[in-house]
């Protein structure tokens, strides 16, 4: 059976995706995938992190469609797309990486804690307990790297892996304890400007 999606220029098949074609949207996808792929994996090399990108863009595409209007090829508007998805990915693990140092500093600095820091001790308990859950390698290098401020190259050396399995066991769990607590950071910050 022949494809007549196939035959059509990248600008006809947004014409047609923006009419509802899920056809087309198909063929844009399929025709498009490998070589974003390797555009989000040059600038953050984790497969799944990069599949998961480029499953919310062209959600995010279907979602507007009707609504599409192109300034450039979509192909060039699918580059940044994902760029700016994983951008703002780097932003977000940066915060939360951040904050849950902060977290963990702090308890680690046996203050008295008071009221205005009940909340933060809810967090940082919720923290080790969700970190227990981690495996026992990743939690083994999230902690030296976290608590014991070891760097790649000196957890590389201590457990003989690689660097880039060190950081890749380190963003693993920072993956995870981002997703079991983002809520509760949400709620966190919500009360602090509430309160302040």
């Amino acid at each position: 059976m022949n494809n007549r999606w196939a035959e059509l220029a990248d600008s006809e098949l947004v014409v047609l995706i923006n009419k509802g074609d899920s056809r087309a949207f198909d063929e844009l996808f399929l025709r498009h995938k490998r070589t974003l792929y390797r555009h989000a994996y040059r600038m953050i090399p984790d497969t799944e992190l990069c599949n998961d990108i480029l499953q919310d863009v062209f959600l995010s595409l279907w979602a507007k469609r009707g609504k599409w209007k192109l300034q450039t090829t979509p192909l060039a508007y699918l580059y940044h797309a994902i760029r700016n998805k994983i951008l703002d990915h780097i932003s977000h693990e940066k915060v939360v990486a951040r904050y849950m140092d902060e977290l963990i500093d702090f308890g680690k600095q046996g203050q008295c804690f008071t009221e205005d820091y009940l909340l933060e001790r809810e967090l940082l308990a919720l923290i080790e307990e969700k970190k227990a859950d981690l495996p026992k390698r990743t939690k083994e290098i999230f902690e030296l790297n976290k608590e014991q401020h070891l760097t790649y190259k000196e957890i590389a050396d201590k457990l003989a892996i690689s660097e880039h399995t060190a950081k890749k066991q380190v963003h693993n769990a920072l993956r995870y304890l981002r997703a079991k607590l983002t809520l509760l950071l949400f709620f966190t910050f919500l009360l602090f400007f509430l309160l302040f």
